[in-house]
């Protein structure tokens, strides 16, 4: 059956896979094209941006010295010491909006089960304890995202048979019901669907739910901010059940180009497949986001198990591995996602995923983290791309995150923050010691 149980892998993953999140300076001299609104003032004690260690080593082989990438390592932003109360947790997920960021602490089912609260911070150099109000007193959270200005979190009762709510928030703090969700559908994201050549006015922008109901790829479209929501018709959205095993059709991520909307996950190639590689897929939408069509699975589509797309107006990135083994892939498409080329990554660290690409009006930077993670030894590899336009791509120096595992990453203007794990003691050379959630920060130069 190839990999067909690799959705479910690849979910769990993200907690003990290592992702190494540097930027590369040389392209980042810009704001970025997806830029948040700086946070307001929340009362927290104002904190100096930190003072980032300019590394040493030596540009990729056959790059021409200005098109060199110039890495900067993570700064401490928090370390576990900094959340009390929460020893053996860790920051899964963060989400960046109005208020600042948001950011979901969590221990798994052997470290005292799906005790779970939220932290806030107004640009990720400090952090403070949120008391939510609206949710359930012991809410188990399935994901926490940023989208049209507002915070979202599917909220349910742990230990129980509660498909769950999914929840709004203009600040983090206090939480509406936007939807009841059913058992059958898993939640991917929730994002906007905004861009000028879609729609001539904010209030006119959709929200897209995505994920997979049963094992079919499904998207819900709200036009007033969450509070009705319609399913779309996608073609060809198919997944795969079998006795013992599935293949669900996953749709991750909308992204706006200069010809519609572009929708993508992966799944099977075909609906009739019964096995074979799980491979990405894409749908496009001419009616902002009513309609989904399905992009025809020619290579080299076929090769890629994608993690993350962004669209530029010289064309549209998508990355992540190569659906066979751990080694990171990129196709770029010029026509708006309806034929794709398989762009050029090289470098001694291409053994992993690129699974994180942002968009800047210099460039574009990619995020990666080796697979499987090398969980013997401080400190942990880290990767960085970098790309002008997204054909060819080079890795640049290592890092290092000071013995911790990042799970997740947000960009709030000029500056990346990247949540996780950290442990009490300083890069110890061990993962014994005892840890809790921490955070990083990156700032990017000349934002």
């Amino acid at each position: 059956m190839g990999r067909l149980s690799d959705s479910s892998r690849r979910g769990s993953g993200r907690a003990v896979a290592v992702w190494a999140l540097l930027g590369a300076i040389s392209l980042l001299g810009c704001t970025p094209v997806t830029q948040s609104t700086a946070p307001p003032d929340t009362g927290l004690p104002a904190a100096a941006p930190p003072t980032l260690p300019t590394p040493t080593g030596s540009a990729p082989t056959g790059s021409p010295p200005s098109a060199s990438p110039q890495a900067a390592s993570f700064t401490w932003s928090a370390r576990p010491t900094d959340f009390p109360g929460e020893d053996g947790a860790s920051l899964t997920n963060v989400a960046a909006g109005p208020a600042g960021i948001v950011a979901l602490s969590a221990r798994g089912p052997d470290e005292g089960g799906p005790m779970m609260s939220l932290w806030g911070s107004a640009a990720g150099l400090t952090w403070h304890a949120i008391k939510p109000t609206g949710l359930p007193d012991r809410a188990y959270i399935g994901g926490l995202w940023g989208a049209a200005g507002l915070y979202w979190l599917r909220g349910a009762l742990p230990d129980s048979d509660d498909p769950g709510i999914l929840y709004r928030s203009s600040d983090g703090v206090t939480w509406r019901e936007s939807r009841q969700m059913t058992s059958a559908v898993h939640i991917w994201a929730v994002v906007d669907g905004c861009a000028a050549s879609i729609t001539s006015s904010r209030a006119a922008c959709p929200i897209f739910l995505l994920g997979s109901k049963d094992v079919n790829g499904a998207i819900w479209r709200s036009m007033d901010g969450g509070d009705t929501w319609a399913k779309a018709t996608i073609d060809d959205a198919t997944g795969w059940r079998g006795a013992q095993d599935a293949a669900p059709v996953e749709i991750r991520g909308v992204v706006a180009t200069s010809g519609g909307l572009l929708a993508f996950g992966n799944g099977l190639a075909k609906a009739t497949d019964t096995g074979g590689y799980l491979q990405a897929r894409f749908w496009r939408s001419s009616d902002a986001g009513v309609t989904w069509s399905r992009v025809p699975n020619a290579a080299p589509l076929g090769e890629l198990y994608v993690e993350s797309v962004v669209a530029r107006p010289d064309g549209i990135v998508a990355a992540g591995r190569s659906v066979e083994e751990s080694i990171a892939v990129a196709l770029r498409s010029t026509d708006g996602g309806q034929t794709w080329s398989r762009s050029t990554t090289s470098g001694a660290r291409a053994d992993g995923i690129l699974s994180r690409v942002f968009g800047t009006s210099g460039g574009l930077v990619g995020l990666g983290y080796a697979d499987p993670a090398a969980v013997d030894t401080f400190p942990v590899a880290e990767h960085v791309w970098s790309s002008e336009e997204g054909s060819s791509w080079r890795t640049g120096p290592a890092g290092d995150l000071e013995g911790g595992i990042v799970e997740d990453a947000v960009q709030l203007g000029g500056r990346i923050v990247a949540v996780g794990r950290g442990w009490t003691t300083d890069a110890t050379g061990t993962w014994e010691a005892p840890f809790g959630p921490a955070a990083w920060v990156l700032e990017l130069e000349g934002s």
